[in-house]
Formats: structure tokens, C-alpha cells, sequence
């Protein structure tokens, strides 16, 4: 006996468990009124596919080796502290609300029990009846009809959770990637910004996939394709870089040159710059020399293995300094503000001059042969302006 079988045995033998409250959904643009009822636990299943988990997700299938099998009871438990481990303090109130209220609204489920609404409610559940509080062996869900869609469990799902007007806590990087699974369902953008009712055009759908995009392009860059927790807390930088690609493109850029300005942003954005010094790219690519200086950025702006990037990063931090990439892009931003002073001389040189007051002259780098060109290039100039 399959398990949609074992449902429908258990509503016909427990006629009680029918709740008189009915949920209406939308399913291929029709309205459906779905029936409500008290299953068991154990009748109902986790959905790995929940769009709001979806990143921690991958990581724990990395951790295993393997994708998870909700119908297994160890899995299932894997799953169930993914859950609560997302914000345990969140998870905390929610147990606590369902123990002293109950369970305010039905989750749903497909026919043969996986849950698309109420998984954490499901977790919230099971805690309480392994703490000994029995009356909580049970979910209340609506159930979906046989045979529905991908596309149709999709719309549901990113329906309720996702629309603006009633939008839950995906968090950033699980809300684009759940926008990608509707395209792999085979929606077009259009259709997904249809099916969130409101606060969406095909224009934010078609730009949170180029975002979406990019962070995949970067993971893979920093050796960690697919980890996109390695995204969190950045995600919004690459809103930048993508308007500064774009940017690039209207101006006739080669296409060499917007691979580099993609690169040398995915190693600035890993070596930690601001959203505010990385939309600096865009003046730098306005002028010959601090696009010509940016280019040197090039060669320290690569893929690399996993962990190389963040052990070079961590060993320029304890020494105080900055890594090769953010010290050529500084040199830019220094340039620029030079080059957007170039009326006011007597601030040009008073910065000069606080740079040079700073300089020990017992340094060692004085003696390198780099170094040396460089003061020979500052006499030149001194020696050129006319007092």
C-alpha cells in the first residue's frame, strides 16, 4: 500500500479527522476548494524541494554526499534540525505558539503527503511529541488533487510564500534560487511574475536571474560551485556588478574587456570591498589610465581551487595589509580622485604631501628597484611644475 493509499484508509476509517474548513488555491488558472483534514505525522512527509531552505539544503546534501530520502526516518530527522537550525530562535516561538494555541492554519500537501506549506510546522510538531506532549502527533493540511504539475506545485508554493504582499522568510539567496526553479520547471519569466500576484514584473524576475547567474559564476570563480551560502551576507553586490556589466556593454566594451571587469569584481567582492567602492568600477572604466591601471588586477583575478582565495585573504589580513587585487583597485580609486581634481592643484599637492611626510625612510621597500623608479618619477614632476 503506497502512502496516498494509507491516507485515504485513514480518512475513511477516522471520518472525524475531515475539518470543516476548506482552502481555495488557484491550480491551471482555475480555483480548486481543497479538503482539510488531521493526518498523522508519520502519513506526511518533508518536501526537500522547499524553495525557503533551498541553499541550506544543498549544503547538507554536500555534507552527506548525497541527496536526503525524506521517507527515511534518519533523513527525515537530518532535515528536521535543517529546519529548525535555520532560526532556532524563530523555531523556538513557533513551538511555543503551536503548544499553547495549537495549530492555527492548515499546511498543504500533495496527494500522497509531501508537504509544499508547513514544513516547519511539521518540525515544530514533532520536537513537541518527542518532549513528551502526545496530542501533538498530528498535522491539519489541505490536500492537493492527484496529478498536479510541476509548474502548478511551483506556482502554489512561490504563491504563498513568495508574493510580495505575503511574503515569508526565504531569505535573499533561497528567493533566487527558487525563481530559477520555476524557469527549470519550464515557466518564463513573464509567468512567474504572474503567478506572485503583484509586486513582481518579468523585468525583476529577468534581473534576479542575471544576479542569480552571477553568484553561480562566482562560486564557481572561488572554487564552491553550487554552495550558495557563500553568497549570504554579499548577494546584494552583485546587483552592482551587474549594472556595471551592463554599463560596460552600452559603451562597446570587447568582450575580453567585460570577462576581466566580471573577474576582477568577483575577487574585489571576495577580498571584502563596499557595494559603494565596488560601483566605483564603473568612473574607473570611464578614463584611459585608471582603466589601464585597473588591468594590472588581471593576472591576481583567477578562479582558484576551493580555499586558496580565502587562505590569501586571510594571511594579507593578518599582516595588516590588503590583497593584490584591493590594493591595485585602491591605487584606482586614488587615481580618480586625483584625475576629478585635477583644477584644484593645491589639494593634489597637500595629499601628496601628507603621503610623503609617512614614509620611513629606513623602509626596506625603499630599496626595491620598483620603489626607486617611482621616486625618480615624483623628481621629475617636482621638477617640472613651475613655481
Amino acid at each position: 500500500m503506497n502512502n496516498s493509499q494509507k491516507i485515504d484508509e485513514f480518512i475513511k476509517t477516522n471520518p472525524d479527522c475531515k475539518i470543516p474548513k476548506q482552502l481555495t488555491i488557484v491550480l491551471n488558472g482555475n480555483k480548486r476548494d481543497l479538503e482539510t483534514y488531521r493526518l498523522p505525522l508519520e502519513l506526511t512527509f518533508y518536501n526537500i524541494k522547499n524553495g525557503r531552505f533551498a541553499a541550506e539544503y544543498i549544503d547538507l546534501v554536500k555534507n552527506e554526499g548525497r541527496e536526503l530520502n525524506p521517507l527515511n526516518s534518519v533523513d527525515s530527522k537530518k532535515i528536521q534540525n535543517l529546519l529548525i537550525e535555520i532560526d532556532p530562535k524563530q523555531s523556538k516561538i513557533l513551538q511555543q505558539d503551536i503548544q499553547l494555541y495549537g495549530q492555527r492554519d492548515p499546511g498543504i500537501v500533495t496527494y500522497d503527503g509531501f508537504i509544499i506549506n508547513g514544513n516547519r510546522r511539521r518540525a515544530a510538531l514533532e520536537i513537541l511529541v518527542s518532549e513528551g506532549h502526545s496530542n501533538f502527533k498530528y498535522i491539519i493540511v489541505s490536500r492537493l488533487p492527484q496529478n498536479v504539475t510541476t509548474q502548478d506545485l511551483w506556482k502554489l508554493e512561490a504563491g504563498i510564500q513568495l508574493s510580495k504582499n505575503v511574503q515569508l522568510d526565504y531569505g535573499p539567496i533561497n528567493e533566487l534560487l527558487k525563481f530559477k526553479e520555476g524557469v527549470d520547471a519550464g515557466l518564463s519569466p513573464i509567468e512567474i511574475a504572474k503567478s506572485l500576484y503583484g509586486g513582481f514584473k518579468e523585468k525583476d524576475i529577468l534581473e534576479k536571474l542575471e544576479q542569480l547567474k552571477l553568484i553561480s559564476q562566482y562560486l564557481q570563480f572561488i572554487g564552491e560551485p553550487g554552495v550558495f551560502n557563500r553568497a549570504k551576507g554579499i548577494h546584494e553586490h552583485f546587483i552592482d556588478l551587474r549594472n556595471i556589466l551592463n554599463s560596460i556593454r552600452k559603451r562597446d566594451s570587447s568582450p575580453d574587456e567585460q570577462i576581466a571587469v566580471k573577474q576582477i569584481g568577483f575577487q574585489l567582492i571576495h577580498d571584502g570591498v563596499t557595494q559603494r567602492e565596488l560601483r566605483k568600477i564603473k568612473d574607473i572604466m570611464v578614463h584611459e589610465k585608471t582603466k589601464k591601471e585597473f588591468w594590472q588586477a588581471i593576472p591576481h583575478s583567477k578562479p582558484e581551487a576551493a580555499g586558496e582565495k580565502r587562505n590569501r585573504f586571510l594571511k594579507a589580513d593578518q599582516n595588516l595589509e590588503f590583497t593584490p587585487t584591493r590594493t591595485l583597485f585602491n591605487s584606482c580609486l586614488d587615481t580618480l580622485t586625483a584625475i576629478t581634481e585635477e583644477n584644484e592643484p593645491e589639494k593634489l599637492l597637500k595629499r601628496a604631501l601628507t603621503n610623503l611626510e609617512n614614509i620611513r625612510p629606513s623602509h626596506k621597500a625603499l630599496k626595491r628597484p620598483e620603489t626607486k623608479l617611482l621616486i625618480q618619477q615624483i623628481e621629475t614632476i617636482i621638477k617640472n611644475l613651475k613655481f
